[in-house]
């Protein structure tokens, strides 16, 4: 007698069935909740980590750092000329780039300067015009614009993301990542000015200024770069404040 040939059915797996075709969202799904358990809790932002990414820039670009001077300026007439520099940041480990924005706040601020007697004139001092990468090239840019005085100005940033209880509850629906508030970034930018004499190759003074940003909203809305740029425009507000009283002191100390 011959045997009817058996009918093989497919068995079920967690996430399809074998022998059959899988939902491409299966795949979204699973891919989502790998993500979630990525960045579900928070990392914090560090401080220090920020400090030592400029301290390290400083040494390779300054080299043997000298101790910061308490003394005035190289004896002038008149109000010192002030160049303006600002470092490239779109490296490794700084997460934000200067902008036009940036420069032009720089720009203004020093202008309030001028208006107030305490600088006789300001000019940026352009990357192209370096022939070199150390700070003795930039000096000696910063002399061929007739700047007295110069103002390097650095940043860093960092991000931590991490979702709360309605990431966890909600985003697994692919709907709640558009609509759930249930990410965090938290950005934290810290911008260091340092003001050297082009004469006497000394360091003025230096000061840092923090800024903080917190973005709360739904995965696939939340940009980074968003609050990175906020928490770099408030602290570089910061700093000009700082350094503005900082010129003042050096001024009325003369």
């Amino acid at each position: 007698m011959t045997r009817a040939p058996q009918r093989v059915t497919p068995s079920r797996t967690r996430i399809g069935w074998i022998g059959t075709s899988v939902n491409p969202r299966s795949y979204m799904v699973v891919a989502l909740l790998l993500f979630l358990t990525a960045c579900a809790s928070s990392q914090g932002l560090h401080l220090a980590s920020l400090q030592q990414t400029l301290q390290d820039e400083e040494t390779r670009f300054a080299g043997a750092l000298p101790s910061t001077s308490t003394a005035n300026p190289s004896i002038r007439q008149g109000p010192p000329k002030l160049g303006l520099y600002v470092m490239p940041t779109g490296f490794l480990r700084h997460e934000f780039e200067w902008t036009d924005a940036d420069r032009e706040a720089l720009l203004a601020w020093a202008n309030g300067l001028q208006r107030d007697g305490l600088i006789s004139g300001v000019s940026f001092i352009q990357f192209s015009s370096i022939k070199g990468s150390q700070l003795a090239q930039l000096r000696e840019s910063a002399a061929r614009h007739g700047a007295d005085l110069l103002l390097i100005v650095d940043g860093a940033a960092t991000v931590d993301r991490y979702n709360n209880y309605k990431g966890v509850l909600l985003y697994w629906t692919i709907l709640g990542a558009y609509f759930a508030d249930g990410t965090h970034s938290d950005a934290l930018c810290l911008v260091r000015g340092a003001l050297w004499d082009v004469r006497g190759v000394t360091k003025l003074f230096e000061e840092d200024a923090q800024g903080l940003s917190k973005i709360v909203g739904p995965a696939a809305r939340v940009e980074d770069r968003e609050g990175v740029t906020a928490a770099r425009r408030q602290a570089l507000a910061n700093l000009m404040e700082k350094l503005r009283d900082d010129f003042a002191r050096t001024r009325s100390g003369r």
